[in-house]
């Protein structure tokens, strides 16, 4: 005898043929019977008993409390449900809703195209090596300001595998001091010169939170702004993205680098505040006419305004970000919650450098339950523990 999980209706369809027996027009069609979900919301204003009403027909579990409700079933119960919900006039657009919720979360594959190259995601995790031009970044602070070591460096990473090279000219980590975009453009121009000169297939993005330095940084040839504000920090840059029309990081982030080691950080709800956040930023794109958004990249912003207890949450439940139905990316690279869990479990203080292993096993959660892209420090190691990660998560033996 086996218990077996299955998160993909494909797979279940697949185990039901192959496996089980069943006729595969039969097993086509039941396929959303082994796929559990619990469908978290809240609402005020539709009676419960028309929700309960609709549960006990299709045949769901629903609890309720105060405007909250939870309701679980497989797949395909819930798909019934819907149906049952579009029946009372004051559920319709709910229905909707959890159905598109559905849809968006079962999305598995992601295609980024811009200045003609395109970037397949999905059965590969994708590398964003970090290039940092900056003398005071917490891991490689000084360590590529020279632009010849930078663009050398940036070589040495597409080499080893990255896809992506991320450059930043200005150091955000906690406690970290603001510069004017003439400073940041001046650290970052010669080296994105130079290496788009001599990567011109591999992507750039550049790491700013500056209309300024983001308008003349794609004009330059960048294809990514990866701004670690997500639009906050300067409104202004959400109308560069849309005249450019190119892919953008939205990343989330909770007070301020110069005052996070001073103001506390508090949450509710982590996961559900960032959601909340990407849903506001990406409507403000909207009613700027970015119509792009499969060119939309989510980072939850591990340790941008997080506490250790933060930053691991959200790596537990990174796929819940899936009903966003956006390309999603995670960036662990030696970061300090690593440290402090390597010293909490094992004793062992450490200097970001020497948190690969971590870092490497941080990575693993999330890519395992959504992440399309990984920004990391280590590009050799990373591309090899990738490999042997893909090749499980994309298995398709049942």
């Amino acid at each position: 005898m086996l218990i077996k999980h299955f998160d993909n209706p494909i797979l279940f369809y697949k185990f039901l043929k192959e496996r089980v027996g069943i006729f595969f027009r039969e097993a086509e069609q039941r396929s959303g019977e082994g796929i559990f979900h619990c469908v978290y919301f809240k609402d005020d204003k539709i009676p419960p008993s028309v929700v309960f009403e609709a549960g006990r027909k299709s045949c769901v579990s629903v609890f309720f409390n105060e405007g909250n409700y939870a309701v679980c079933g497989s797949e395909a119960k819930l798909k019934e449900f819907c149906g049952e919900l579009v029946k009372f006039p004051e559920a319709k657009k709910l229905a909707w809703e959890i159905l598109e919720n559905l849809i968006r979360y079962k999305k598995e594959n992601f295609l980024l195209c811009y200045n003609r190259k395109i970037l397949p995601l999905g059965l590969k995790t994708a590398i964003m090596g970090v290039l940092n031009v900056t003398p005071d970044s917490f891991s490689d602070g000084g360590e590529f300001l020279e632009p010849s070591k930078a663009v050398k460096r940036a070589v040495q990473m597409a080499e080893e595998g990255a896809e992506i090279i991320d450059i930043g000219g200005e150091s955000t980590r906690p406690g970290s001091q603001r510069i004017t975009a003439e400073e940041e453009l001046k650290r970052i121009l010669p080296v994105l010169r130079e290496v788009r000169k001599e990567l011109p297939n591999v992507w750039i993005s550049v790491d700013t939170y500056k209309s300024e330095v983001a308008r003349v940084c794609l004009e330059e040839g960048a294809d990514i702004i990866n701004d670690i504000s997500g639009g906050t920090y300067d409104p202004e840059i959400l109308k560069v993205v849309a005249q450019y029309r190119c892919p953008y990081v939205i990343n989330h982030v909770k007070g301020r680098p110069e005052t996070w080691k001073t103001e506390p950080i508090i949450y509710e709800d982590v996961v559900a505040e960032i959601i909340e956040f990407f849903n506001r930023q990406i409507n403000k794109l909207r009613q700027l006419g970015y119509k792009e958004e499969e060119k939309l990249i989510l980072d939850p912003g591990i340790g941008f305004g997080k506490l250790p207890e933060h930053n691991i949450e959200i790596l537990k439940r990174f796929d819940e970000f899936r009903t966003l139905g956006k390309i999603l990316m995670v960036g662990v690279s030696r970061k300090s919650f690593i440290g402090i869990i390597l010293e909490g479990f094992l004793n062992k203080k450490t200097e970001p450098k020497e948190r690969l292993f971590g870092s490497l096993g941080a990575l693993a959660i999330p890519v395992l339950k959504g992440a399309k892209i990984v920004r990391v420090h280590d590009v050799k190691e990373t591309r090899e523990f990738l490999a042997l990660l893909d090749a499980v998560r994309t298995y398709d033996g049942v």
